[in-house]
């Protein structure tokens, strides 16, 4: 298993104007990996929602290109913005 460290930090968020109760974080990412060093640095969008939280596919997609990561990070990311949600 490839050992990946994840650092987030919320830099932004705003309510999306086409939609009720939406919400848009922005969210500053840095992934390294135990050997290789930086993989990515850059900045993630997620939408929160009374039912969840849901990373922006796009981005990821365009961030990483193996799937495994994109998996989880998509999991951290959510994993991170969770208790924050209330305060956004």
């Amino acid at each position: 298993m490839e050992e990946y460290s994840f650092r987030f930090h919320i830099t932004d968020s705003y309510p999306l104007h086409n939609e009720n109760d939406k919400i848009e974080a922005v969210v500053r990412t840095k992934i390294k990996h135990a050997d290789r060093g930086c993989l990515y640095e850059g900045y993630l969008r997620v939408h929160i929602t009374k039912v969840g939280v849901f990373p922006v596919a796009k981005d990821i997609a365009e961030a990483i290109s193996v799937r495994s990561l994109r998996q989880q990070l998509a999991a951290e990311l959510k994993r991170y913005v969770r208790p924050h949600r209330n305060f956004l």
